[in-house]
């Protein structure tokens, strides 16, 4: 009897089919209790905006008008025995152009990548996760997560809005998340849940060049309240100074008469917060108040001046047919104390500015998933020109 052998490619084709059926029965087994979310939000709104000291009004077609657009996956998978393990790819994406990140410096996974366990002891987590200042910020501001619209938000995140040709520096450090971090949240205990945050710097020879924070939330019936401590060193989602320190935050004091400046850089910044809110049903009340205090990179500087910003939220929410009427309002106070006159020999120097914003806006639900929404800003800072905002927009979870 002839036998014939089977060519090498058709035996080839045959492995890789039983290399196929097998990857595919074991990957039925390995993930027969294992769960994938692909979610996500789209915010895009239209409008004309201006903030405090910027030079002229821009008509524009924007992203994350009530909540920063992001999609991502989230994965749990039962081990057993009431243990967990989890993992999180999410990242940011500007609707109107089609770009990913919230800015062109933005990682692909810029909100979120990490994996971790959960179970009876908690939660912990490694990778890029949340920030300690991140829940406690939108929990009580009435907009939430509104980089854009929130005056809490607009204040402490972002680099909106300018005075004496110098950008706003937010005055929370650190970003809302934080890359190469270790999270561990607690179980909830009599209405409180506790998170405490790592941040490794990463830095040969910069062992202390870390960061470090805690949180603590609080909800029982219409109550809710929190406050968040972080010390920050290093900047994300990424830092750009690979050895000695980082400018987490500046404020630039200058003269009144000729405009000449002199630009404060800390290394470091230190914010607590206080938040609460009390929901009353026919209105939702709102308030905060935080502390930043900065150390500054020259040792000159830091004996010789003192920086450090407050920032005071009030804001209420109150439900009118199918959606919500927003306002809130936001004032702070960057301060530098010292004798600024040895670097700007002018014995009348601006050294601390103060901004007002207030924001009212409605946002109305088409369904549980869709809403549209509709805006009004007013901002000011010391000595600056006001400037208003309107927009609106449309927001879509999936």
């Amino acid at each position: 009897m002839t036998y014939l052998r089977p060519s090498p490619s058709l035996a080839r084709r045959k492995i890789a089919s039983v290399a196929v059926l097998a990857v595919s029965l074991l990957s039925t087994h390995v993930f027969a209790q294992t769960t994938v979310e692909v979610s996500g939000t789209i915010d895009v709104y239209a409008g004309s905006m201006k903030r405090s000291g910027e030079g002229g009004r821009t008509s524009a077609v924007d992203s994350s008008g009530l909540e920063t657009s992001w999609w991502g996956f989230n994965g749990t998978e039962d081990l057993g025995g009431g243990l967990r393990a989890h993992f999180s790819l999410s990242g940011f994406f500007r609707p109107d152009t089609g770009s990913l990140g919230r800015g062109d410096t933005d990682a692909m996974f810029s909100r979120s990548a990490n994996v971790g366990l959960s179970g009876a002891f908690g939660r912990i987590s490694f990778g890029r996760d949340l920030a300690p200042n991140f829940i406690p910020t939108l929990r009580f501001s009435p907009f939430g997560g509104s980089f854009a619209f929130s005056p809490l938000e607009l204040h402490t995140q972002t680099s909106s809005g300018r005075y004496r040709s110098q950008a706003w520096s937010p005055t929370v450090s650190g970003d809302t998340g934080w890359s190469n971090a270790v999270m561990y949240v607690t179980p909830e205990l009599g209405g409180f849940t506790t998170s405490v945050f790592v941040q490794l710097g990463e830095q040969a020879g910069q062992s202390g060049k870390n960061n470090y924070g805690i949180n603590t939330m609080y909800e029982s019936g219409p109550l809710s309240f929190g406050a968040y401590v972080q010390s920050v060193r290093v900047n994300n989602p990424t830092d750009a100074v690979s050895s000695g320190p980082s400018e987490v935050f500046s404020f630039t004091p200058y003269s009144r008469v000729t405009g000449t400046g002199y630009t404060l850089s800390a290394s470091k910044n230190d914010t607590l917060f206080l938040g609460a809110a009390y929901d009353l049903q026919f209105i939702k009340l709102f308030g905060s108040v935080s502390r930043s205090q900065s150390s500054l990179a020259r040792a000159t500087d830091d004996r010789q001046f003192d920086l450090g910003s407050n920032t005071l939220q009030l804001g209420v929410s109150a439900p009118a047919g199918r959606g919500s009427v927003l306002f809130s309002w936001a004032t702070t106070n960057v301060k530098a104390e010292g004798d600024f006159s040895s670097v700007l020999a002018d014995p009348d120097i601006r050294s601390a500015i103060t901004r007002h914003t207030a924001s009212l806006g409605y946002d109305y639900f088409l369904s549980k998933r869709t809403d549209v929404y509709a805006v009004l800003s007013h901002d000011r800072i010391t000595e600056q020109s006001s400037g208003t905002s309107v927009a609106l927009g449309i927001r879509q979870r999936f």
